[in-house]
C-alpha cells in the first residue's frame, strides 16, 4: 500500500480501475449467466422444433402410406371377398378371388420401389393373399389373431404400423401396414401392405441437426429403428450399454431438452412422437455444437470487455497525468518559498480549480514580496531611530495592516522631533543663562560674602539641576531601548507572516483533496454511461427476455449512491479549506496583535519623552530658584566678593552641564535643528536681558 500511497496517479489508478475491474467481473458474470441462459433457451427451442420438424418429415412420409392402406381398406371388392368366405372356404375357390388378386397387384404397382406386397387377410378363415400369388391354406400355421399387427390394430381400432423386420424373400427391413376391414359396422378382415424401410432409412440419414447432431429413430416398442451407429440398429432401448437418462430419452417423449450421455459424450435431445404412429424421433446435438454459439459470444463479449478496460485505463491515466502535472509545479514552487526563493512563477495552462490555485499563489508571492520590503525598510527604519537619526524617509507604498505601522511609526518620530528640539532650545538658553549669572557674579564678587547662605542654596539647586539633567540621559537610553523593543515585535510579525504562508500551503493541500474527489465522482458518472450502454446492447441482444434490466438497474443505483457519497466528501474538504482560511485569518490577527505591540511601545516612548519634558520643567524652576538667589546677591554684591567668586565657580559648573546635556541632543538628527537655532537666535536679539528678572521672563516662555 505505501507504493500506490507516493503518487496521485496511482491512488487513481487503485481506487479507480479496482473497483472498476471488479465491477466488470460481477457484470461479466452476470452478462455471461444472462448470455448462457439466453442461448441455452434458443438452442434448447431449435433442437425442439428441429426434432419436432424431423418426426413431422417422417410422420408425413408414412401417413402418405397409412392414408393408401386406409383407402384401400373400404373397397367393396374386399369386403365381399372376406363376407362369402367361411372357415370351410379356401381362398382360390372364392369368386371374388381373381379380382381380389388383380385388386392387390394394382395397389401393390402404385409404389413398386416400397411397397413389397399388398395383400388382405379374413378374419374368420385366417386365409392370407398376397400380391406376389402367395395364399395361405386353409387350417395352416397363418393365424391373423396372432399376427403382432393385429394386436396392434385392435389395439388402435384403426390403421396400425408393425415393428420392422426382415423380409424372408427381400431380406430388406420391412413394416407391416394393416387397416380394419368393415362390413356392416363388422369387422371382417384386415387389409395392408408390406413396405421397405430402405428408403426410409434414406430419409432418416439426410436429416442432420446442426453440423454434427444427428436423429435417433425408436419404433413404438421401443426398438431402435436408425442410429448413425449400426450396433445399435434393430435393439431395444432397454438392452443399449447407455446411461438411464439416455434410456429414458429414448422410450418416453420430452417436455424439454434434456442433456444426457452415450459412449461418454454428452448429448442435448429431444424426443417427440411421429404422428399416431407410437414411433419417436430422438434428436442428439453434441455439446461443444451445443454450447458453441455461448463461447464465441461469451469470447467476443470478452474481448469487448478487455477493450473497455483497456481505454478506461488509458483514460484514467492519461486524465491524472494531466491533473499531477500542474500539482508538481506548485509542489516544487511551495518548495522554493519555503526555502525563501519568492522568484518563482506559475504558468499552468488549464482551466480548472487547479488553475485557481496557480494564480491564487501568484498572488501570494506578489503579497509575500510586498510584505517583504515593508519589513525591511521599517527594520532599516528602526535601526536609524535607534541610532539617533528622526529623519525618516519611506519608499514603499503601505496598505493593510503596514499602513497602520507606518502611520504609529512616522507619528512616533515626530513626537519625539519635537520633544528634543524643544529640550535643545531649552538647553541652549540654560547655557546662555548660565553665562550671564558666571558674569553677574564677577560683577558682583565684592558683595559675595554677605550672601554665602544665599550662594549654598544656589549650590543645591544647582545639584537638583545636574541630578534632573541626569535622570534626562536615563529616560533618553530607556526611550532607545523602547525603541529596540518595538524592532523585536516587528520581528515577531514576520515570523506571524510566514505562519500565514503555511496557512496558505495548508489551503492548497485541501484544495487537491477536492480536485481528486471531483474527480472519482467523474469517474464513476463515466461508469455509469458503460453500464447503461451494456444494459441497451443486452436489451437488444435479449430481447423480450431482457430480465437484465433488474441488475443493471442496481449496479446504476450504487454507482448513484457511490457520487452522492463523493459529494458529502467534497463539502467535507471544502469545509475543512473554510478551516484553513480561519486558521489564516488567526495568524493575520495575531501579525496586527505584534504590530499593536510596537505601537504600544511606540506610546512608552512618548511617556519617556514626556517625562524628559517634565523634567526640564523642573529644570526651569530650579533655574528660577538660581535667579531669586542672584538677585539677592545683587542686592549685597559689594559685600559678598567671596560669595560671588564661588556663586561663579557654580555657574561655569552649571555651563559645562548645559553643555553635556547639548551633547547628548546632537546625537539626535532632527527634522528642525537649523529652525531650532534661528529661533533661538531671534529670541536673543530681540529679548533685552537688562537684569536677571528678564532672563527669568524669556525661560519662561520658551521652557517645555
Amino acid at each position: 500500500m505505501k507504493y500506490f500511497s507516493k503518487s496521485i496517479v496511482r491512488k487513481m489508478i487503485l481506487t479507480t480501475i479496482v473497483p472498476s475491474v471488479i465491477m466488470f467481473l460481477v457484470l461479466i458474470f452476470i452478462v455471461v449467466g444472462h448470455v448462457k441462459d439466453s442461448i441455452s433457451a434458443q438452442s434448447n427451442e431449435v433442437i425442439k422444433r428441429s426434432s419436432i420438424s424431423a418426426s413431422w418429415q417422417i410422420s408425413q412420409y408414412l401417413t402418405d402410406y397409412m392414408s393408401m392402406v386406409e383407402a384401400a381398406a373400404v373397397n367393396n371388392t374386399f369386403k365381399s371377398y372376406m363376407e362369402n368366405v367361411g372357415p370351410e372356404t379356401p381362398a382360390k375357390d372364392a369368386p371374388e378371388y381373381a379380382a381380389v388378386m388383380n385388386e392387390l397387384k394394382q395397389l401393390a404397382s402404385l409404389d413398386s420401389t416400397n411397397i413389397q406386397a399388398a395383400w388382405i387377410g379374413d378374419l374368420d378363415s385366417s386365409q392370407l393373399i398376397m400380391s406376389d400369388g402367395f395364399v395361405s391354406d386353409l387350417g395352416g400355421d397363418w393365424v391373423i389373431t396372432e399376427r403382432a399387427w393385429y394386436v396392434s390394430m385392435m389395439e388402435r381400432l384403426g390403421v396400425a404400423i408393425s415393428d420392422p423386420y426382415v423380409d424372408v424373400n427381400t431380406q430388406q427391413l420391412t413394416v407391416t401396414i394393416a387397416c380394419p376391414v368393415y362390413n356392416n359396422g363388422k369387422m371382417v378382415g384386415a387389409y395392408g401392405i408390406d413396405m421397405s424401410l430402405s428408403q426410409l432409412t434414406g430419409l432418416f440419414g439426410g436429416l442432420k441437426l446442426g453440423e454434427t447432431g444427428y436423429y435417433m429413430f425408436v419404433t413404438r416398442n421401443n426398438t431402435v429403428l436408425y442410429h448413425p451407429k449400426d450396433d445399435y440398429l434393430m435393439q431395444s432401448a432397454a438392452d443399449l450399454p447407455i446411461s438411464d437418462e439416455a434410456k429414458s430419452m429414448l422410450m418416453n417423449v420430452s417436455s424439454d431438452v434434456t442433456e444426457y450421455e452415450v459412449d461418454g459424450q454428452t448429448l442435448y435431445g429431444f424426443t417427440s412422437s411421429i404422428g399416431s404412429t407410437g414411433w419417436k424421433v430422438v434428436s442428439a446435438l453434441p455439446s461443444q455444437e451445443f454450447e458453441k454459439p455461448f463461447k464465441e459470444t461469451q469470447n467476443i463479449l470478452f474481448l469487448f470487455i478487455g477493450v473497455i478496460m483497456l481505454v478506461i485505463c488509458a483514460i484514467i491515466y492519461i486524465a491524472a497525468r494531466n491533473i499531477v502535472r500542474p500539482l508538481r509545479q506548485l509542489a516544487d514552487v511551495s518548495d522554493k518559498i519555503a526555502e525563501g526563493d519568492l522568484d518563482v512563477e506559475l504558468n499552468i495552462k488549464t482551466k480548472d480549480e487547479t488553475a485557481l490555485v496557480a494564480n491564487s499563489f501568484n498572488k501570494t508571492v506578489v503579497r509575500l514580496k510586498g510584505y517583504i520590503a515593508y519589513i525591511e525598510e521599517i527594520s532599516e527604519l528602526l535601526k536609524r531611530i535607534g541610532n539617533g537619526n528622526l529623519q525618516l524617509d519611506f519608499k514603499q507604498n503601505y496598505d493593510g495592516e503596514f499602513a497602520i505601522i507606518k502611520d504609529a511609526l512616522v507619528s512616533t518620530t515626530e513626537m519625539l522631533n519635537d520633544t528634543l528640539t524643544q529640550i535643545n532650545v531649552a538647553s541652549q538658553q540654560v547655557a546662555s543663562g548660565s553665562d550671564q549669572v558666571s558674569s553677574g557674579a564677577q560683577a558682583l564678587s565684592q558683595g559675595a560674602t554677605e550672601q554665602a547662605s544665599s550662594i549654598e542654596e544656589l549650590s543645591a539647586t544647582m545639584n537638583d539641576i545636574s541630578s534632573q539633567i541626569k535622570q534626562t540621559a536615563e529616560n533618553a537610553t530607556k526611550a532607545m531601548t523602547i525603541a529596540q523593543h518595538a524592532s523585536t515585535a516587528t520581528s515577531h510579525g514576520q515570523e506571524q507572516m510566514k505562519l500565514m504562508v503555511e496557512a496558505m500551503e495548508e489551503i492548497s493541500r485541501t484544495s487537491n483533496e477536492i480536485g481528486k474527489i471531483i474527480k472519482n465522482i467523474d469517474d464513476i458518472a463515466f461508469q455509469t454511461n458503460i453500464l447503461a450502454l451494456n444494459a441497451a446492447v443486452e436489451a437488444a441482444r435479449a430481447g423480450s427476455a431482457g430480465r437484465g434490466f433488474a441488475v443493471v438497474a442496481d449496479e446504476v443505483r450504487n454507482l448513484a449512491s457511490k457520487s452522492a457519497e463523493s459529494a458529502k466528501n467534497t463539502s467535507a474538504l471544502i469545509e475543512s479549506a473554510l478551516h484553513a482560511i480561519e486558521k489564516g485569518t488567526l495568524i493575520v490577527n495575531r501579525t496586527a496583535n505584534s504590530l499593536e505591540e510596537i505601537v504600544h511601545g511606540s506610546e512608552e516612548s512618548s511617556e519617556v519623552i514626556q517625562y524628559i519634558a517634565n523634567a526640564s520643567n523642573e529644570q526651569a524652576q530650579a533655574i528660577t530658584q538660581v535667579n531669586l538667589g542672584v538677585e539677592q546677591i545683587s542686592a549685597v554684591v559689594q559685600t559678598n566678593s567671596a560669595t560671588a567668586e564661588e556663586e561663579a565657580a557654580a555657574s561655569e559648573e552649571l555651563s559645562a552641564q548645559a553643555q553635556l546635556l547639548q551633547e547628548l541632543l546632537s546625537k539626535f538628527t532632527l527634522k528642525s535643528d537649523v529652525g531650532a537655532r534661528e529661533t533661538l537666535h531671534n529670541i536673543m536679539e530681540t529679548e533685552s536681558y537688562e537684569d536677571m528678572d528678564n532672563f527669568d521672563e524669556v525661560d519662561d516662555d520658551y521652557k517645555y
